[in-house]
């Protein structure tokens, strides 16, 4: 194969692999990049969890702080006066659940009988909750506040339980409790995931037995779904053998629908820390997905444009700087082997490389070589006059 088509052959070899390495990397890089831009996402996910939990937790410490501090609260509950209680409370509490979500606001005596629910009020009157109402135990027990999520009889909610004390001394408690779906919806707001929240089903029907029981389709590996921003798209995300699993923080990325969703799973923790559900957030995260493809098919379009630039750049150089010079260099010298006149190379002589150097050094012979160009046909005539 001729030095003409061999070296723009190898040229464009080069190219090639040199585009196909650096498309490759770009689109392994970015693969990586994404990869981590997700799990971050997921984490970050279930932090905004933990820390929205942990808010609303002291939100309803502090609701329930100010109502059991209030003096006219503290008269009525000291006089065992339901209607009084009713009366001061019914206007605040109605404003607390229709704007902040507060579910339950509930007077409990020592050490947990139930004394008055302000939204039910004929309901549960000396019902003991002892035995499954520690926050409230606790709360009078040792006269401080006391945070977290529980169960009681209308479900499960982030509870704040806290003492009621007058002058007279220690006289019950005063609990809050924030539901759950308005804490969801802020979440997904925040982080665009759906949200859904699973509960022990054996619990939820030992202990709330003021709530209907679930229909089947809601409960997953002996988990009832308590609360969800989007049902149907949190029961395909979720499988009884991956609830079971989550004893702690998990980030799992799987296809759902031929849509890539990241799943974030966490423990549902009471306030002693003991598990009693499961808690998941579902993001889609297909844009990131389209990205990295959006991404190789640019790496692509790139690495074409690589490899033409490479490849036409090194022919056109080769054929400007080599090639072409070395053609007239040996046309040059194939007229001198010939005898016939040598094609003028003056131009190539001028250079001040290598090739300038040979062309230089092939007029000089062709300087050398006249001389005996000449007398040869002297030479032949005298010997036909001979």
């Amino acid at each position: 194969m001729q030095l003409r088509f061999k070296i723009p052959l190898l040229f464009t070899i080069v190219a090639i692999i040199t585009s196909l390495i650096l498309t490759l990397f770009a689109y392994f890089s970015t693969l990586q990049a994404i990869e981590n831009t997700q799990q971050q996402q997921l984490k970050t996910t279930a932090t905004i969890i933990q820390k929205s939990f942990e808010e609303e937790g002291r939100n309803a410490g502090s609701r329930a702080e100010i109502v059991a501090n209030m003096p006219s609260v503290k008269q009525a509950f000291r006089a065992k006066d339901r209607n009084q209680l009713l009366q001061i409370l019914t206007p605040i509490m109605n404003i607390q659940k229709e704007r902040y979500g507060v579910m339950e606001a509930n007077f409990q005596l020592p050490p947990a009988t139930s004394f008055l629910r302000v939204f039910t009020p004929k309901e549960g009157i000396g019902d003991d909750l002892s035995s499954f109402r520690e926050t409230i135990v606790l709360a009078n027990q040792r006269q401080e506040l006391q945070i977290g999520l529980e169960i009681g009889r209308q479900g499960l909610g982030v509870r704040g339980v806290t003492p009621v004390v007058d002058a007279q001394g220690h006289i019950g408690s005063f609990g809050i409790s924030m539901g759950l779906a308005p804490i969801l919806e802020k979440i997904k707001k925040i982080t665009g995931a759906e949200l859904g929240i699973f509960v022990d089903n054996d619990l939820m029907l030992k202990i709330a037995t003021l709530l209907k029981p679930p229909e089947a389709d809601q409960i997953i590996g002996g988990l009832r779904v308590e609360s969800a921003t989007n049902w149907q798209r949190i029961r395909n995300l979720v499988s009884s053998d991956l609830l079971r699993t989550v004893n702690d923080t998990r980030m799992i990325v799987q296809k759902v629908d031929d849509t890539n969703y990241g799943i974030t799973l966490l423990p549902l923790l009471d306030f002693k820390g003991k598990k009693i559900g499961v808690i998941v957030a579902g993001q889609n995260l297909q844009e990131l997905v389209s990205y990295g493809n959006g991404v190789l098919v640019n790496a692509l379009a790139l690495g074409s444009l690589i490899m033409i630039l490479l490849a036409g750049t090194g022919t056109v150089l080769f054929n400007g700087l080599l090639l072409r010079p070395l053609l007239a260099i040996s046309n040059a010298m194939h007229s001198l082997n010939m005898h016939d006149t040598m094609r003028s190379i003056d131009a190539l002589s001028q250079r001040k490389d290598e090739l300038g150097r040979i062309a230089r050094g092939l007029e000089k012979l062709h300087q050398r070589l006249i001389p005996l160009e000449v007398a040869e046909p002297n030479q032949e005539e005298a010997q036909n006059h001979d």
